[in-house]
């Protein structure tokens, strides 16, 4: 029994911290109203910033101040006026994509101007490094300096937070901002300065969890701060995102049972190595499936919604028709030309990059079919085009089942995956889909890729490529195999773009829209569900086989969960509602980071890291536009450009009335 004890003393520090991000999550939630998928990047730079600050010669106290309380607030207000003040309160889709853009931009900002990643952890603000509180058995239980300044700031923040908000001075107003902005501004208060206000407040609190984490890693990582975030959802979500106390309760909760499972599961084991990482995200995934409160998150009603300037329109209607027909008529002609030029006088490397932005562009359609057409935005695209890499490889490799049919066979199984995702989906809408999606991508990153029968474990498995009619698609800058993946990605194209013109492109708006009304209408709500998501993930699985033929080698870090975030954001900046959108981005994303190898080696940023930041970031910040342009930033261009063609180009009379709309 004192065992036990032990291990529950032991890990109550290890469970402030999931509980003071947590705090911070609710916090935010409460009093923005947009649910900061950005907090762990918050805080990985704070962290980071305070040990620069400490390692250049900063007392460690004056250190962690001048983040928490000068720079911190500084960031919260930048963030929420460039941002989120721009955004309707009733748009909980763009306050999500831009909470996203946050997550993925942040960290590659901090990677190339600061130029850190391998910084030594800090010490703890206060107290020293070892303190013994207490005796259990035969010896003292120690706990660190920056465990014991956890404890303390959790217990601190907790009560001034539920003190803050209980008030009718400050948490009221910062209630009714997210509730209302307009009604509080007719009671004579300053809905912005109130939102500011929260902002502020709520990156403090993304500040203080940096730096109190900072010293308890070597080196400080955004994908440590990325899981401590991901583990203080589960705990935020037993409260609904609502409840202060619970979610302390949780995140403590959380750190005891994870800890004391881990003292009695044996360290080599495959229990200790998966399960107990992945316990956070089941517990999470329950509470989204049986928690009343995380099913009504998007249930929220404005009396003052009406007053709102309306939705921009939607993005097809914006090109004019004739514009179109040009378009068509002519795009089998470019397209010949481009790729014939491309196979004539394109060196090798290049043609790796294109074969390699060709398997992207297939992984991007998944994503245009799930968001573009169906408007949910899913973080587990990645994991289900690691699925189809895994599936195609394992039976390549030890089936010695042909390599075209393994990658069919893998998108089937990707699309099963895609099913079994669909069918909790189904009670759920806006933001807990998206946290659902995270959930599947962090269990399959957790249990399913590590696994040698699987994923091949740490190592991976080679890919063979095809051998069709003795042509040699062995050669990494193989011309024959980049056509073979462009026949794929035409083949893929159209079946997207069929569904986006057809019928079922009309019932899956009908059905983002208003759900209900689909249903009275005759749509098959539960069947058009299940269909979008398991063709989604099928054609991720497509792209995730050809994304390992081009590099023959399949490996689990080429399908981590925090690429989900980033192949959405990416997509959603340059369009995810045409189908040209995905090739544009798939294309752009490995051309981009071939160009970047080009720099000189004097360069800082001439380096694998820090080029893939950079290419992250080059195709990412689009997003914070979403809000305005739902389209993308790309195609908003392209848009503005057939506008200004529109008016040098006569209209014949039964278009004319196209005019207005664009």
């Amino acid at each position: 029994m004192s065992e036990f004890f032990s291990f529950v003393l032991q890990n109550v520090p290890w469970g402030c911290t999931f509980a003071l991000v947590a705090v911070g999550l609710v916090l935010t939630y409460r009093a923005t109203g947009v649910f900061n998928f950005g907090f762990g990047a918050e805080a990985y730079a704070a962290g980071l910033i305070y040990a620069e600050l400490y390692w250049h010669g900063v007392d460690r106290l004056w250190a962690a101040i001048l983040v928490v309380v000068v720079i911190a607030p500084l960031f919260g207000a930048l963030l929420d006026w460039g941002l989120f003040s721009r955004i309707p309160p009733g748009n909980s889709m763009a306050k999500i994509v831009t909470s996203l853009g946050v997550m993925v931009v942040l960290p590659s900002v901090v990677q190339i101007f600061v130029g850190a990643t391998n910084v030594s952890a800090p010490p703890a603000p206060l107290f020293n490094e070892y303190l013994p509180v207490w005796h259990i058995g035969s010896g003292p239980l120690f706990v660190s300096g920056s465990e014991l300044t956890t404890m303390l700031a959790t217990a601190i923040v907790l009560i001034v937070l539920m003190l803050g908000l209980r008030s009718r001075r400050f948490g009221l107003p910062m209630r009714a901002a997210v509730e209302s902005p307009k009604l509080l501004e007719l009671m004579g208060v300053n809905a912005k300065r109130v939102s500011r206000g929260s902002w502020m407040l709520a990156t403090m609190l993304a500040g203080l969890a940096g730096v109190l984490f900072a010293p308890t890693e070597t080196p400080i990582s955004a994908n440590n701060y990325s899981v401590i975030l991901v583990a203080a959802i589960a705990a935020a979500a037993l409260g609904a995102l609502r409840s202060l106390p619970l979610a302390v309760v949780g995140g403590v909760a959380l750190g005891v049972v994870q800890g004391v499972v881990q003292g009695y599961v044996a360290s080599d084991s495959v229990w200790y190595q998966a399960l107990v990482p992945s316990l956070p995200f089941f517990i999470l995934l329950v509470l989204l499936l049986v928690h009343p409160g995380m099913r009504r998150l998007e249930n929220r009603n404005d009396p003052m919604s009406g007053v709102e300037p309306p939705a921009p329109p939607p993005a097809l209607a914006l090109r004019p028709p004739h514009i179109n027909r040009v378009i068509h008529r002519f795009r089998w002609l470019v397209l010949g030309t481009v790729t014939l030029v491309v196979i004539t006088f394109t060196p090798g490397p290049w043609i790796a990059a294109l074969t390699i932005g060709a398997s992207f562009s297939v992984i991007f359609l998944s994503i245009t079919l799930i968001t573009g057409l169906a408007g949910q935005l899913s973080l587990a695209q990645a994991a289900f085009a690691g699925v189809g890499a895994a599936t195609t490889a394992q039976l390549a490799v030890n089936e010695n089942v042909p390599v075209l049919i393994a990658a069919v066979a893998g998108a089937v199984v990707a699309g099963l995956g895609g099913w079994v995702a669909s069918l909790p989906a189904l009670r759920l809408r806006g933001l807990p889909v998206t946290l659902l999606t995270l959930c599947l991508a962090l269990l399959a990153d957790n249990l399913i890729f590590p696994t040698s029968w699987i994923g091949g474990g740490d190592n991976g498995l080679n890919v063979p490529r095809p051998h069709i009619f003795g042509i040699d698609f062995t050669a990494v800058d193989s011309k024959p195999f980049l056509l073979l993946v462009l026949a794929v990605l035409l083949a893929v194209s159209g079946v997207v773009h069929v569904l986006l013109r057809g019928t079922t492109g009309r019932a899956l708006a009908a059905v983002h829209v208003s759900p209900v009304g689909a249903a009275s209408a005759g749509v098959s709500v539960r069947r058009l569900t299940m269909f979008v998501f398991f063709l989604s993930a099928a054609i991720a699985g497509i792209g995730g086989s050809l994304f390992a033929m081009s590099y023959l080698q399949e490996s689990p870090s080429d399908f981590n969960w925090f690429f989900g975030p980033t192949f959405l954001v990416i997509v959603v900046t340059v369009g995810a509602t045409t189908v040209e959108g995905a090739i544009e981005a798939g294309f752009g994303y490995a051309l981009i980071a071939q160009a970047l190898t080009y720099l000189p080696s004097t360069v800082s940023t001439n380096t694998n890291a820090t080029q893939g930041a950079l290419t992250v970031l080059i195709l990412s910040v689009g997003a914070f536009t979403y809000a305005t342009h739902p389209e993308g930033i790309v195609e908003a261009v392209k848009r503005s450009l057939a506008r200004t063609v529109f008016r040098a180009v006569p209209a014949n009379p039964a278009e004319r009335r196209t005019r207005g709309v664009s």
